[in-house]
């Protein structure tokens, strides 16, 4: 999921496991471990950006080793070793400022990279001005925390810090393998992406009150009733809110398969997923012989099924001389399969995963319309790949906040008109 809700969940698991004992150096350390496993996105950005690799790999790369129960299992060993030697350096004031400092200013860049790419790839100035004010306020508080007063002993073993890293990166992929997205959960013995489709990347139904909760209980001292309930007033609340996305995507898939049925679409596979800031705006895909079937339905539709399904011609056979290459390996791979061919404005070719939708619920839908989509090229001989500029009109997000209000049935509509 987003960054944030990842530093909230290893927050809240790296208190949970030794709050008791460590207090809010466990809040801290855990939000840490949360945010390490997408670290990932910033070591395929530079070795991309080095040449070394491509966009096609480092897109692969995302949710990899760093979000696989081996890497959960090994990494805390080494973290915890690093923490503990720190407090008990004599240099660590210096160490505490800069590595807060790195910490902080690498999830604002975080953030504003998810910005950067929800908008189309241009930069959001408001969030980035946002984040260099909060940037100086930390800069500020941390360097009067660390520099004009004694820092306390911490009286803790490598063994605790290790078990706060655990808990904090262990958690991470296993809330990612809720996403659409698909997580390596056993790398490097398999490449297997773990998807669940249950919960969007960002779903403000769950991390708000979890937000809260934790901010909340940052204010109470360790060990008192109040921070303890509140810190698992917000775990509770993730993990039924979880469950009940659960329950909401078999309710979703009902309607899905009873529309299907009901227009006569023979198929042989389906899927669903949330689309962006709820569990209550569902994309769905259904693939045919030689077509995809594909519409969008909110849970406050009043029309109790689909009323017609957009068709999407598969034309697989337009990249066959390709399909030995390493780049449509790896798109098809990523899409599950799910995934249409088309050709573009200006002739080439494009490869569109299927598995998230589209940007709009019309009828005609162009080739800027689909949220990922990869343009293959051929270069010096070479087939590359790039995504495509997610090209969004203004207003998307009131247009995707009235589609999820939901739409009246066809007999209202009738009537109105």
């Amino acid at each position: 999921m987003d960054s944030l809700t990842q530093v909230i969940l290893g927050a809240a698991t790296g208190e949970a496991a030794r709050g008791k004992k460590l207090g809010n150096k466990a809040m801290f350390w855990g939000a840490v471990g949360g945010t390490i496993p997408d670290l990932d996105v910033l070591i395929g950005a530079g070795l991309q950006k080095m040449g070394l690799v491509d966009e096609i790999w480092a897109l692969a790369f995302h949710r990899h080793i760093t979000h696989s129960i081996f890497f959960a299992c090994t990494m805390p060993f080494l973290l915890a070793a690093i923490v503990n030697w720190h407090y008990k350096n004599p240099g660590r004031k210096y160490v505490s400022y800069f590595g807060s400092l790195l910490v902080f200013g690498l999830i604002g860049f975080a953030v504003n990279y998810v910005s950067y790419e929800l908008g189309a790839k241009n930069i959001n100035y408001n969030m980035l001005g946002g984040t260099i004010v909060v940037g100086a306020l930390l800069s500020y508080f941390f360097y009067q925390r660390f520099f004009n007063r004694e820092l306390s002993q911490v009286d803790a073993t490598w063994k605790d810090f290790a078990w706060v890293f655990f808990w904090s990166i262990f958690t991470h992929p296993l809330l990612d393998c809720c996403t659409t997205y698909g997580t390596q959960l056993f790398q490097p013995f398999s490449d297997y992406r773990v998807g669940f489709n249950n919960v969007a990347v960002a779903d403000l139904f769950y991390t708000l009150p979890f937000l809260v909760c934790m901010v909340a209980a940052r204010m109470f001292l360790k060990n008192t009733f109040w921070r303890k309930l509140l810190v698992w007033a917000g775990i509770i609340w993730g993990c039924v809110y979880l469950l009940f996305t659960v329950y909401n995507k078999h309710q979703v898939n009902q309607v899905f398969e009873k529309s299907l049925k009901a227009q006569g679409i023979d198929y042989q596979r389906y899927m669903t997923s949330p689309s962006l800031f709820s569990n209550f705006l569902w994309s769905g895909t259904a693939e045919g012989e030689n077509e995809y079937y594909q519409a969008v339905y909110s849970v406050f539709d009043e029309d109790p099924l689909i009323p017609k399904f957009r068709v999407f011609p598969k034309n697989h056979d337009w990249i066959k001389q390709y399909e030995e290459e390493r780049v449509v390996k790896t798109l098809k791979w990523f899409s599950n399969n799910y995934y249409s061919v088309m050709k573009t404005s200006d002739g080439k070719l494009q490869i569109n995963d299927l598995r998230f939708g589209t940007m709009k619920d019309d009828e005609e839908i162009t080739e800027n319309d689909f949220v990922f989509r990869f343009i293959l090229e051929e270069k010096d001989g070479e087939l590359t790949a790039h995504e495509g500029d997610r090209v969004r009109e203004g207003g998307i997000f009131k247009a995707l906040y009235d589609r999820t209000k939901g739409k009246k049935s066809n007999e209202q509509l009738k009537m109105n008109n």
